[in-house]
């Protein structure tokens, strides 16, 4: 206990008892308050089935590998007791979360007390831990996204301790070794933070290098000049058809220009070429790769739908202009260590690649390593190498009517900043630019109130600048014992991965990373505005007191907020855990096989019937090719099923349902709210 600060004790006691508060509430609750979101209850019943006995599967008849492994595997021992009592699990999920949020947060308040103060880690920890915008993204709906964030913290966590130790002690294989499983960690909490996990990975190995800070930075800058490109030359709708040929381009200018910006002398330390020099060695190096990329686009572009020439030209203007404007700011602002790396980039590769390939073999072999045998267990055992409901979220993206939302619409949607839609990544402040622009643009246009909107945006962003500013020294110590270089990067290469593929249906709880970087920079911003008071308060006790004062109460709406949502009576003590599983279990007989979209929580609580989900996320491969080609409704009745549960229109008329049915005699028993039980009669 001597090693718990007062702080860490009151936030686990806080968190554990308002759970435990939760977790022994009245059953209705879980499935109704807490467990809100049907994807939770697609591990949950995978995680039942296993346990049973049934295979790897949602409905016991296809197999699937629609979920991230590691939290369906926390999963299985705890919905092995869901054969006793289906809400049981459920209590115990609670605490599991609880722990994984209270763990969360004495990580956070210890990364930002070692690296900037007492102060800040105090408010990091507590914005995390107890805003309830936060809480119910990540912790309260039950999904990877808890364990997820732990995950991520605890690598970072593990990142600082590496930062703070290679400068003045010699580097392991140990030290290695402990990075890569904590990246494993993190990897299949999460498959998408394999991005993330990549960056580190050169994070660690270019330590002590400018080379470090430059390859984060083209590594966005040079997708994004593309990205960009494309969408300028094109326009929306048709810049996904485009998307092939945009990220056959974006690999070409990776392998291509990252080495060549390397040799002409722009990953050297900020002054140590004249800012001239700098500036005519990117125009070569931008210019040089361009003509390269251009004749191995052309050359295959026939294997491709299309190649927009223009993009091209376009891609060397931008790329151009956001090279020299990253080298232009190193120079000025003096970024980078090691001014005494004054060779030329042969002769420094020459005496150094040794040691980079020391550290980078244990580190990506042991990640690679790890996700092969993943993805080559899915392949014999599922039939896909990679989750078959991310396959499917990008074919939605293609389909021209959707019933699921599409892809992003705009440059801004792309980039995850737009003032409205689904694919709004950066949401902390997003949902702050958006509450401020319509305090100030009550009852005038959309385009008056997206202006202010975008104005607020930027003016938060060059006022977190400004007070970056005001202690250079502090937030660049930040940026890399913190990792927030390669964290904000990774982020947006995150973003970009599903806003600029036309991935559709992206959820809240997928921007975990993007959260966290927010949290932290705000509280590094505080930090430092706190450090500028320190002539009229020179003690920390003052600043102590007041993030304390703050952390009470956010604990306090924390605590009610949770005790509201989860009373121990029942207005309405009979009532089902689902109406909706009561009424398929009326409307249907024993052994019944239901067909429906969604139904991961109908699927969990529906007693002597099997759900089928239909949209295919938590579904087989098979069905996903038989959707493809227009064969579900064959499909579906082929394994049996006997009923359709769904709102008509959707399913004759939207996309991915349009035509899937075609041939198939059904009739409606009975509907409930905009739904259709409809029973199957004959197919095909």
């Amino acid at each position: 206990m001597k090693r718990f600060k007062w702080f860490e004790i009151l936030l686990i006691v806080v968190v554990l008892g308002v759970h435990l508060y939760a977790a022994l509430s009245q059953a209705h609750n879980f499935p109704n308050k807490w467990f809100t979101r049907d994807d939770a209850f697609y591990y949950f019943k995978v995680a039942q089935n296993i346990t049973e006995g049934h295979g790897i599967t949602f409905d016991g008849i296809n197999p699937t590998n629609g979920y991230h492994p590691l939290w369906l595997l926390v999963c299985i021992p705890i919905f092995a007791l869901a054969r006793f009592d289906l809400i049981l699990p459920l209590r115990i999920l609670v605490m599991v979360m609880a722990g994984l949020s209270a763990a969360t947060g004495v990580l956070l308040y210890r990364l930002g007390k070692r690296t900037l103060s007492e102060f800040a880690g105090i408010l990091i920890a507590s914005y995390w831990t107890f805003n309830m915008y936060i809480h119910k993204t990540i912790t309260q709906l039950g999904l990877e996204s808890g364990l997820t964030i732990f995950a991520m913290v605890l690598f970072l966590y593990l990142l600082q301790s590496f930062e703070r130790k290679w400068r003045t002690e010699p580097v392991s294989s140990k030290q290695i070794t402990v990075l890569a499983l904590a990246g494993i960690f993190l990897l299949f909490s999460r498959l998408d933070t394999v991005f993330l996990v990549t960056l580190i990975g050169f994070w660690i190995v270019f330590r002590g290098s400018p080379i470090r800070y430059y390859l984060m930075l083209d590594l966005l800058i040079i997708p994004s000049s593309i990205i960009i490109s494309f969408f300028l030359r094109l326009g929306m709708p048709m810049y996904f058809g485009y998307s092939d040929a945009m990220l056959v381009m974006i690999v070409l200018a990776l392998v291509l220009r990252i080495p060549l910006f390397y040799f002409s002398g722009l990953y050297r330390p900020p002054r140590a070429l004249t800012l001239q020099t700098t500036l005519v060695r990117a125009l070569l190096a931008v210019s040089a790769s361009t003509l390269v990329i251009g004749g191995l686009m052309l050359a295959i572009s026939p294997f491709l739908y299309g190649l927009p020439r223009s993009a091209l030209l376009l891609d060397w203007g931008l790329c151009l202009m956001l090279v020299i404007a990253s080298r232009v700011a190193a120079y000025v602002l003096k970024i980078g260590p090691a001014p005494e790396v004054k060779s030329e980039p042969l002769a420094y590769f020459k005496s150094n690649w040794k040691r980079w390939f020391a550290t980078g073999l244990p580190y990506f072999s042991i990640m690679g390593g790890a996700l092969g045998a993943y993805m080559l267990f899915n392949k014999i055992v599922i039939g896909a190498a990679m989750p078959v409901s991310g396959s499917i979220k990008r074919w939605w993206g293609s389909l021209p009517d959707r019933a699921y939302g599409g892809p992003a619409n705009s440059l801004s949607d792309i980039f995850g900043i737009a003032p409205k839609g689904t694919n709004q990544s950066w949401q902390l402040l997003t949902n702050l630019a958006n509450k401020l622009s319509a305090l100030i643009t009550s009852n005038q246009p959309d385009r008056m109130v997206n202006q202010y909107y975008f104005g607020i945006l930027a003016a938060i962003t060059l006022f977190t600048l400004t007070v970056f500013l005001l202690n250079r020294r502090r937030t660049f110590r930040a940026f890399y014992e913190m990792g927030l270089l390669p964290l904000a990067i990774g982020s947006e290469i995150h973003v970009l991965s599903y806003n600029a593929m036309g991935y559709a249906a992206s959820k809240e709880w997928y921007w975990i990373s993007e959260m966290l970087l927010i949290v932290i920079i705000g509280g590094l911003a505080l930090d430092i505005l706190r450090n500028r008071l320190r002539h009229w308060m020179p003690s920390d006790r003052p600043a102590k007191i007041m993030a304390g004062v703050l952390a009470m109460y956010m604990i306090f709406g924390y605590s009610q907020t949770i005790i509201h949502r989860m009373p121990y009576h029942s207005d309405h003590p009979n009532q089902p855990y689902m109406e909706v599983a009561t009424f398929l279990e009326k409307n249907t007989e024993p052994g019944a096989i239901i067909g429906m979209t969604g139904g991961g929580n109908v699927g969990y609580f529906i007693k002597g019937r099997t759900i089928v989900n239909m949209d295919g996320l938590i579904n087989s491969p098979e069905y996903f090719r038989a959707l493809k080609s227009r064969r579900a409704g064959l499909y579906l009745q082929e394994i049996g099923m006997d009923y359709i549960f769904s709102n008509p229109d959707i399913l004759f008329q939207s996309e991915p349902y349009w035509h899937q049915f075609d041939g198939t005699q059904y009739q409606i028993i009975n509907l409930y709210g905009r739904k259709a039980l409809m029973y199957i009669i004959s197919g095909r």
